[in-house]
């Protein structure tokens, strides 16, 4: 019998296990990670010279990481030059000196600028401490200096109004002090010489500030600040009385006393403006002793000052100050004989060596102010860049092993 349905000619049906083999090597044709498709050097140990160059690579990674983290923890200035624009301003200058041979009563601070203003006896917030021959302070009340106080209103000090002995104005009615009474015969011009043997300001033994209390041989500081006006100028101590007469600032000294003004100075602080973190005080710490061989003379300091606009971060708000560099210039009392070949050479060497001169022993510091403003910002790397950096030094590093590696493989392989 036949079977119904049932064709002859038609093909067996697969069986179900070569159809999963088929799909299997389907799959394994498009295995990525097959032993027959991974290069030779990726299944092969690491010969000892690769080995050297992957440690030396992490080294380089490590030694370039740690100078990466320096820069990103370091912080820099930037600076940016403009005109300076300001006008009609007044400038702080903040002064910490010592004179170890002169007396707090020959030591007097004078300012004068090239607008005209002329201020003797200019020690406004200014407090003088007496030394002894060591440098030590002398065990009394600091002497402060109210000499330039009436420009700013007269003060009650308790102390009562006393004379001023004709010089008195409606500026500076009362002289309380010493100091207050050869200012104000300083502003009318008058010699001091005799009032400050006969005024009870200046000669009453009960007075710290008498001069008869302070006695030679005695050192002095003077400490404090003062202000002048924005414009070039200069600020000294000098001997002699300081005096405006006919317009004009002088100093009226004996020159045949003048070899016993010794100058030697120590500026412990010398700052214009404002100061902040860092910032760089040239002056602040200098020493200049006179010996005997040298004598006394007068010490110039040209400082060129530069208005400066400082903010500690980009967000931050701005410092208002003055930065500066300065020269220095030394002029003796009395010049040093000329050597024989100096007369030889020059006729005139020793007519001017010997020659009598005028000159003013103290010391000036003369400033002036540039016309540019600076503009430093204080900026730290981001963190983001910190990270780009990174990223390069161990992406660069890892290239530059793998491609040594690979010339030293290449270079075995064709000549070994």
């Amino acid at each position: 019998m036949r079977r119904r349905g049932f064709d002859k000619d038609e093909p067996p049906a697969a069986a179900p296990g070569s159809a999963r083999k088929q799909v299997e090597s389907v799959f394994k044709s498009l295995d990525m990670y097959s032993n027959r498709k991974i290069a030779a050097e990726f299944t092969t140990a690491p010969s000892p010279a690769a080995k050297v160059s992957l440690t030396v690579g992490h080294w380089v990674m490590a030694l370039l990481f740690l100078c990466e983290l320096l820069v990103f923890l370091r912080v820099e200035e930037r600076d940016h030059v403009v005109v300076d624009r300001s006008m009609g301003q007044r400038l702080k200058i903040g002064l910490n000196i010592t004179f170890p041979a002169l007396t707090c009563a020959e030591v007097h601070l004078d300012a004068m600028d090239v607008a005209g203003d002329y201020h003797p006896y200019m020690e406004q917030h200014m407090t003088k401490q007496r030394l002894d021959g060591r440098g030590s302070p002398i065990p009394h009340r600091a002497i402060p200096e109210r000499a330039n106080e009436y420009e700013h209103g007269p003060e009650d000090t308790g102390a009562g109004c006393q004379s001023c002995f004709g010089a008195e104005t409606a500026e500076q009615p009362c002289c309380n002090t010493c100091d207050e009474l050869l200012r104000a015969y300083g502003n009318k011009g008058w010699s001091a010489q005799e009032i400050k043997k006969e005024a009870p300001q200046c000669v009453d033994d009960t007075r710290d500030d008498s001069i008869r209390a302070i006695k030679k041989g005695e050192g002095c500081n003077l400490a404090g600040w003062l202000e002048v006006n924005k414009v070039a100028g200069n600020v000294h101590v000098a001997m002699g009385e300081s005096a405006i007469q006919n317009g004009r600032f002088v100093h009226q000294f004996d020159p045949t006393r003048a070899p016993e003004f010794n100058v030697s100075h120590v500026i412990h602080d010398l700052a214009f403006g404002e100061t902040y973190d860092g910032m760089a005080l040239p002056l602040s710490g200098t020493s200049r002793i006179v010996d005997a061989a040298t004598g006394t003379g007068l010490f110039q300091y040209f400082i060129k000052l530069v208005p400066t606009i400082y903010r500690a971060a980009p967000d931050a708000a701005p410092v208002r100050t003055v930065r500066y560099s300065y020269t220095q210039r030394f002029r003796p009392l009395h010049n040093q004989p000329p050597s024989q070949e100096e007369l030889v050479m020059n006729h005139l060497a020793h007519a001017k060596a010997t020659s009598p001169t005028a000159m003013l022993p103290g010391i000036f510091l003369v400033y002036d102010f540039s016309a540019f403003m600076v503009e430093v910002t204080r900026h730290r790397s981001s963190l983001a860049h910190f990270l780009v950096r990174v990223c390069a030094i161990v992406g660069g590093v890892s290239t530059v092993v793998a491609f040594v590696d690979w010339a030293v493989v290449r270079a075995k392989r064709l000549y070994c």
